[in-house]
């Protein structure tokens, strides 16, 4: 007679399920092939929670200690200045134009308490050879703000923002035949009534 799973292989009646669990009627199971299984799920479960526990510990950073200053007797605290740095209003050179293409531009706070710098176009023997006049107005924190007037008239303006500190001024003339003269190059203060 041949083997067929769920046959009788013990000799006793009993059938076993491949699993080793008993299949007829009766509460008895097949011994042998449940303590293998349970043999083999015990070592695996065992193995699980041995590889958790045993795992490698998490490398431990090491701190370095702040070293903390000891007051002693003779300690002397010196204050650090916190001023902000500023650029030198120091007027730089100018050029003289020659006289026969000579212009004037002059320049001004715009009055008591105004911070406003307006350049204005006087003209001259050279007024109609000029091709643009650049004013730029430094601050005291070293922010330049710049203008230009193209091909001016006599009483052109042009107003500039300058601060309640003082501002420095330069204004270039540039002439048609590429010449270019620096006229003025000076600072301009804060105008306060008094």
């Amino acid at each position: 007679m041949r083997d067929l799973p769920g046959s009788d292989q013990t000799g006793t009646g009993k059938t076993c399920s491949p699993a080793g669990i008993l299949l007829y009627s009766g509460k008895a199971w097949c011994s042998m092939r449940f303590t293998a299984l349970f043999g083999v799920l015990f070592i695996l479960a065992f193995g699980i929670l041995a590889a958790g526990c045993i795992g490698s510990a998490p490398q431990s950073s090491v701190s370095t200690p702040v070293p903390t200053a000891i007051p002693t007797e003779n300690t002397t605290i010196t204050p650090i200045p916190t001023t902000i740095p500023t650029v030198p209003i120091l007027p730089g050179s100018t050029q003289a134009m020659p006289s026969a293409t000579a212009v004037s531009v002059s320049v001004e706070k715009g009055g008591t308490y105004a911070t406003t710098i307006i350049a204005t176009f006087n003209g001259g023997k050279g007024m109609n050879l000029v091709s643009k006049i650049d004013v730029s107005v430094t601050h005291p924190d070293t922010s330049v703000v710049s203008g230009t007037l193209e091909k001016p008239v006599k009483g052109a303006t042009l107003e500039l923002e300058g601060t309640n500190g003082t501002d420095r001024v330069r204004v270039v003339v540039t002439m048609m035949s590429g010449d270019i003269y620096t006229i003025v190059d000076q600072p301009m203060g804060y105008k306060v009534h008094g």
